[in-house]
Parts: C-alpha cells; sequence; structure tokens
C-alpha cells in the first residue's frame, strides 16, 4: 500500500515493496498522487506476476552470470572479480535488474568516494555499466544502463611521479633483492614497458636489438632495446615467474623498507620515459614509438615531468 504524505506544497507518494527501491513522486494535488501511486503499484505487480512481456532476474544473479560467462574471459578478470565481490555487498543486490535506477547508482557513487579514490570509482562504474550493457545486448533484457544517466566522479590528475636518482640507487644497491626482482625493474627503467608487458616476455620475442610484444595493452607492437637491456633479456630465465599481484606487492614491501614515498612500480615507467626526453632527447614521435602511447597529448600531459631548471642547458 503506498504512502502519501504532505510535503511543503505538495503531495508525495511514496511505494515501498520488498526487493524493490523505495519509489517517490510529488504532486501538486492529492488525486493526483493517489492516481500515480495505484497505477505504479498495479504494473509492478503485474511485471512480477510475469504479464508483461518481460520477467527480470535479481542483480545478484546477474552479476554471478557475467562474472562467470564474461569476466572470466577477459584479462582483468581477478580485478574485476573483486569489484563483483565488493558490489554483491550492497543492499540493492535483489533488486530486480530494471529496478537498479541511476538514483541508487547515484547513492552508490556518493558513499563510495567517502572511502576511495574518483579513478577507483570510475573503474567500478565502468564494471556496472559493462553488465547492463551486456544485459541489453547479448541477453535480451531490455533495460537502460543507470551509468548513462548519472555524473561520472572527476578523474583525478595522471600521476607524475618520477624516482630521483638516489632513489634508484638506493633501491638497485638492496643486496636482498632476488635476480628477477632486480632484472625486471631494470627493465621497466631501460624500456618504460608496462609491468604486464615484462611479464609477458618470452624469448622468442627478442629480435635483435628489438622486443616484438605480440600483445601489449591495446595491441602488438616493437620496441627497441638498450644494449643494456638486451643483456638483461638474453641472460634472464623468461618469461619471468611472477604473477603482477605479487610483483606489486614485492615492490610496495621494498618502498616501505626504503621509505620511499608515494611511488608505485608504474612510476617506473613515468621515469624511464622522463629520462628518454631529458636525457637522451629524444622527440615525442621517438617516443612514442618506445612508450606504445597513440595520442602524443597523452604522452606529454602524464610522462613528461620537465622542470624549469632541467631545460637550462637545452636554451643556454
Amino acid at each position: 500500500m503506498a504512502t502519501l504524505r504532505r510535503r511543503k506544497n505538495n503531495w508525495q507518494a511514496i511505494i515501498r515493496l520488498k526487493n524493490y527501491p523505495n519509489i517517490y513522486k510529488s504532486f501538486k494535488q492529492l488525486k493526483d498522487a493517489k492516481r500515480w501511486a495505484s497505477k505504479t503499484e498495479i504494473n509492478i505487480q503485474r511485471e512480477d506476476a510475469g504479464i508483461f512481456n518481460h520477467q527480470y532476474p535479481s542483480f545478484k544473479f546477474i552479476l554471478n552470470k557475467y562474472l562467470n560467462e564474461v569476466s572470466i574471459k577477459k584479462k582483468t578478470y581477478r580485478d574485476e572479480k573483486y569489484t563483483i565481490l565488493k558490489l554483491s555487498k550492497e543492499p540493492w543486490i535483489n533488486f530486480s535488474i530494471n529496478r537498479v535506477s541511476p538514483k541508487i547508482i547515484a547513492e552508490y557513487r556518493d558513499l563510495s568516494l567517502k572511502k576511495v579514490s574518483g579513478n577507483t570509482v570510475n573503474r567500478r562504474l565502468d564494471v556496472i555499466s559493462s553488465i547492463f550493457t551486456t544485459c541489453k545486448k547479448e541477453w535480451g533484457y531490455p533495460v537502460l544502463n543507470p551509468i548513462s544517466f548519472i555524473k561520472r566522479p572527476k578523474r583525478g590528475e595522471p600521476r607524475n611521479r618520477v624516482l630521483n636518482k638516489y632513489e634508484i640507487e638506493k633501491v638497485l644497491s638492496d643486496n636482498t633483492l632476488d635476480i628477477n626482482f632486480r632484472n625486471i625493474i631494470l627493465i621497466a627503467l631501460e624500456t618504460g614497458m608496462r609491468k604486464s608487458e615484462i611479464l609477458s616476455i618470452k624469448k622468442e620475442h627478442i629480435d635483435g636489438d628489438l622486443l616484438k610484444i605480440p600483445v601489449a595493452k591495446v595491441r602488438g607492437r616493437i620496441i627497441p632495446l638498450t644494449k643494456k637491456a638486451k643483456s638483461i633479456l638474453l641472460n634472464s630465465e623468461l618469461p619471468f615467474k611472477i604473477n603482477k599481484y605479487t610483483l606489486g606487492n614485492k615492490w610496495r614491501k621494498l618502498m616501505k623498507k626504503h621509505q620511499i614515498k608515494g611511488v608505485c612500480f608504474h612510476d617506473l615507467r613515468h621515469t624511464a620515459l622522463t629520462n628518454l626526453f631529458l636525457n637522451k632527447s629524444l622527440s615525442v614521435p621517438e617516443v612514442m614509438l618506445i612508450s606504445g602511447h597513440s595520442d602524443p597529448r597523452i604522452l606529454l600531459r602524464t610522462y613528461t615531468n620537465l622542470k624549469a631548471q632541467d631545460l637550462v642547458e637545452k636554451i643556454g
């Protein structure tokens, strides 16, 4: 039964049903509020009874279906699984998929922003959006994507942290580093490759002074090797026997041990590419070839941490 209440100069109708989000709507006249409430309740009941053409499963059911049929085939499966497990704890998990409204997702966004960064929230919203897109295009449920109707959190500024030479020396002089971990760090500093790319290197990818990676972040690419990088790879057991999660944990422990703050493994890529500009004097197109970026604006915005004092020698 709907609840009707006076709210300022309007009449507000509230419909509360089990496994459905609360539905609110305000009207100037009481009779309009009663008419809307009655019609809405009937429509919901008809839908639950299967009188409408479509019966919708719960969001919980869809989450599990997406995880087991779609996400499991992705390279990002482990990351998506973590996000889906987080989503499965939300109070609206048992709502039918068509009842997960933009209002619900907006509230989820706002609560999440109190705990994690805007970039993290956006990645979680990306998963939700993919789920709804799959529901409509692949599984035949005529649902609207609620992500399309809400405002996204502002993305944070691109990271610009680079390691200075003293931090690099401190890391590489650590005698407790195992040979594989040290070689991975050196390859990252020499080539600017991403973590996942480094861990996918095989002996057959080395072709003279070139490294031909068949699968990178977007597409395969060819990376010129320095003499040092080539020597390390030729004398390493490839592929490196460590996964990206273990590598990330080892890196964080290393940073904590040496009290180096604000540095993640990906910042080795920032450092390497910045050094290509400053120390090797390479042009943007040349660095793009090494880095694998397709848009020069991204490369300039994200990786060129040039300071005024760094340019003094160049301009004389």
